[in-house]
Parts: C-alpha cells; structure tokens; sequence
C-alpha cells in the first residue's frame, strides 16, 4: 500500500490506496470536504518505498485517481512490481498520469540477471506475451539474454540491469481525466459513460457519488446526461436481462447491480425464473417493458411461488400436499392434479423451463409496481 498525506481546506488527512469509498468519504470529512463528488487534493507527502513517487508532493490530484494507482500496484506480482520500479526510474514519470500509464507498459522493460537463461526467456515473453512450449525447449534464452548486454543498450538501475523495448511504446492507458477500464473487484454491470468522444469507467453496483463523479468527469451534470455503454455483465445465460440492460438509464443499472449483488446464489435464481414468467405475463404489450420494471419485481420477491423442479399440475399438487405435511398415504382421499390446478389457477401460475412459478400476493406486487423507482445503488 501507499500513503498519502493529502491537504484542502488548511487541513491534513492521510489515505492508503487502494481503498474503499468508505475511506475516500472519511478523508472528504477530515478536510471539511462537504461534497461526495469533490475529491480534489493537494499531494503533500508520499510514504513509499519507490522514491519516485515522491515527484508528486506539492502537486494537485483527485482521490478517485491514487486509488486507482494503488488498484493497480496491488495486481502486480513480485516481477511486474520490479519492472515498474525500473521502468519509473527510467522514463523519469513526472506526474500522476505518467505513473499510472507505466503501470501498464511494464512489458516494456526487461530485467537482465546473472541467471541469462531465464533473463533471455523474460525478454521474450515481454516482447511477444507467450511463447509455444516446443519453441522453449530448443531456444538458447541465455544466448538472447547475452546478446542485449552485448548491444550495449543495458542500462544500470538502483533496482538493476534494464532493457529497454524501445519497440513497445507506453501504453496510453490514462489519460489524466477519465477513469480508464480496470477489473479488479466482482462486478454485476460494468459500462462507460460517454460524452462524445470521452468515456468514463464504472463498475456497478458502486455509490450515487461515484456515478457524479463520473458524469463530472466528463463535464456533465448528471450522469442522466450521458449516454450509457454496457461494456460486460454477469447474467450470461439470460437473454432477457441482456435486453433490459441494452436500453436501460444509468440509475436503473446501478439499482439493478445493486440489488442482484445482495442476492445469493438461490435467490438470483428464483428472481432470473420471476422476470421469466412476467415477461411471459405481459407478452401482449410487449414483455416485461424495462430494468426498473425488474428492479421493483426484485424488491418483493417473497410474493412469487417458485418450484424449479415443478412441471406440471400433479407435481405441484404433490408439493402442496407436501408441504401442507399431509402423510403420503393420505393423497388417495385427494384429487392431487386437481390440487395443483386450483393452487396454479388461484396464483395465476405457469410452467417453463424454470419449473413453476406463481403469485402469492398480488395486492403487495401492484403496490411495487406502482411506487416510483428511486436512483438505487449502494449510499
């Protein structure tokens, strides 16, 4: 991790990255920083064991922006972490920007060891990213490694030998302004916001001030005003959210993210079988209509009956009987398929592939379904 020491408002507060939102809002709070969306800072001091980091004391930054150094830094292993050291010491990174986009140009700098097989191996994997197995086994690397000391092309670093691929350029991963993509944490829905040619990265659920300042990033005044691009989610097998979602507003998909991530595995199924049956429900207007609509269906979802392994009206007969604990040998008194019609009858239910569902309660439904979607997301 790295330190911080940070100032706004004649006031100090340190903050560790990578952090949480949590933290970010404590450090808005120590500098008597009212807005959640405000995450400006002056650097001014650095505790790390790279001093070139140390560049950046006295210079201004966002909050949102050294998290996402430290994000970085901390997906790196032991070699790519000695990699950005040398790259840092050579490249001579003056800010922020510049530091961060080394973090993802660290092929470009190849480590030269006593060990010049391995040293030659590591030079190639940087310059191609992968090499066949059968090509390893019959590649001379210490002669490679041999041959970049002999170009004289080495440089000597206080973290050691280095060679440059001048071939592959620093990536331009960051451009100083918006948050650029990076997977690092489990994610529902992640997207872009766009304004014109600008996108700025979001992985939802995340808070109403991280959508602000996303918006803000890119000079809008709500993240209403942008337009959305879904850029991956996690409900693969179904074709019905992926078809909410292409038309849904940001505030919906974040409400969305927000409710299927405090699902567990059981519920997210028995709601993905819900929106099933009501998109068939409203299949003369067109299907369950938009996300929101999904959202409040997700609120209430104890209202719905779910059988997943139910198929039709004696299966589901047998499963009220079932649970009504009535002894088995007592169902020759009952009509049991004719139980199931009734119970399928009084809930408005079907069958699919899903297995039964139906609703317990349809006066709680129609009170959801009739309030209005709030933003939705983590606060």
């Amino acid at each position: 991790m790295i330190k911080f020491t940070v100032t706004r408002n004649g006031r100090e507060a340190d903050i560790r990255v990578p952090c949480t939102e949590k933290e970010i809002r404590r450090v808005q709070t120590e500098l008597n920083i009212p807005y959640e969306t405000d995450t400006s800072v002056k650097i001014l001091a650095v505790d790390s064991d790279i001093e070139e980091f140390f560049v950046l004391k006295g210079k201004s930054a966002d909050l949102d922006f050294l998290n996402l150094l430290g994000r970085l830094m901390y997906g790196m292993d032991e070699h790519e972490y000695r990699q950005f050291r040398m790259g840092l010491y050579h490249e001579k990174a003056s800010d922020l920007k510049d530091i961060i986009n080394i973090t993802q140009s660290v092929n470009r700098y190849s480590i030269i060891t006593d060990d010049l097989y391995e040293s030659g191996l590591d030079h190639e994997m940087d310059l191609r990213g992968g090499i066949p197995t059968s090509e390893v086994n019959v590649t001379d690397y210490s002669k490679v490694a041999k041959e970049l000391i002999d170009s004289g092309k080495c440089e000597e670093t206080p973290y050691g030998k280095l060679y440059v691929n001048e071939e592959i350029p620093i990536d331009k991963f960051f451009d100083g302004k918006h948050m650029p993509p990076y997977f690092d944490r489990d994610f529902q829905i992640a997207c872009f916001l766009e304004s014109g040619s600008d996108r700025d990265f979001l992985m939802l659920p995340c808070t109403d001030a991280e959508l602000q300042r996303s918006a803000m990033r890119l000079g809008a005044g709500s993240p209403h005003d942008p337009g959305v691009k879904v850029v991956d989610f996690n409900d693969h097998n179904s074709d019905l959210v992926a078809r909410l979602i292409k038309h849904a507003d940001i505030w919906s998909l974040n409400g969305y993210a927000a409710l299927v991530d405090g699902f567990d595995a059981d519920e997210k199924d028995k709601f993905m079988a819900v929106l099933s049956y009501a998109d068939r429900s409203y299949k003369e207007v067109g299907g369950l209509g938009t996300l929101s609509t999904a959202v409040k269906i997700g609120g209430v979802l104890d209202v719905f009956t779910w059988y997943p392994n139910v198929m039709g009206d004696r299966e589901l007969g047998a499963t009220i009987l079932e649970e009504r604990e009535i002894p088995e040998d007592l169902w020759d008194y009952f009509d049991v398929e004719r139980c199931g019609g009734d119970f399928r009858a009084d809930e408005n239910g079907d069958y699919s592939s899903d297995g039964y569902v139906g609703i317990d309660d349809s006066r709680v439904l129609r009170n959801a379904m009739s309030q209005n979607q709030g933003m939705g997301g983590i606060q």
